[in-house]
């Protein structure tokens, strides 16, 4: 199996953790430094409004109840469908999956710099740590997530639903090779990355 280790002087990071941990905070801080960043969620939202035969395809799975009058797929109806159906969930993920992967392999192949980071919520889940050279997962305490998830507009039945659907933001800390702690501000989110850097370029 193809590894990014062996992407010759490019350091590549896998960016993890829990829903509304703080990831798109913490990529968009390293963006700010000079990294190339890519978000699993980004290219998943591309493939969803503008990819027209995976829309046909979920609209022949589905039915017309995902989409919009506007002719673009209703996430919040997709997502009340898979997060209530495990079997409708891994059917999505099942086609999804490959292509998300090969764009973010696509972008870190042909991207210029030499510090690239991938925002990837299921990357445990998916068994991807082996194609990084280092794994971050962001945490943030349940209490948290559920917080935020309420000031999204979810109900704390669809919260622990999309908790649920992913490993234990325990386990995700488990595994990862450094945990940032994302139950605070942002403004401390991006401290404790600039530490991460500063020790990750001078360790002792």
């Amino acid at each position: 199996m193809f590894s990014m280790k062996l992407e010759r002087g490019k350091l590549v990071v896998g960016l993890t953790g829990g829903i509304a941990s703080g990831k798109s905070t913490a990529l968009k801080f390293f963006s700010d430094l000079g990294w190339a960043t890519l978000s699993a969620d980004s290219i998943a939202n591309n493939i969803l409004q503008t990819d027209q035969i995976i829309i046909s395809q979920l609209v022949e799975h589905f039915g017309n109840s995902i989409i919009k009058s506007c002719g673009n797929i209703d996430k919040e109806a997709l997502g009340g469908i898979i997060f209530e159906q495990n079997a409708e969930r891994n059917w999505l993920e099942a086609l999804l999956h490959p292509l998300i992967r090969s764009k973010w392999i696509s972008f870190v192949h042909s991207c210029p710099s030499k510090k690239c980071i991938i925002e990837l919520p299921l990357l445990f889940e998916n068994n991807l740590q082996h194609h990084f050279n280092i794994v971050l997962s962001v945490y943030s305490p349940p209490s948290t997530t559920i917080s935020r998830l309420s000031q999204r507009g979810l109900s704390s039945v669809q919260s622990s639903a999309r908790m649920n659907a992913q490993l234990p933001i325990k386990l995700k800390s488990d595994l990862a090779d450094y945990i940032l702690w994302g139950g605070g501000s942002p403004k401390f989110l991006n401290f404790q990355i600039s530490q991460f850097l500063e020790w990750f370029s001078n360790p002792s």
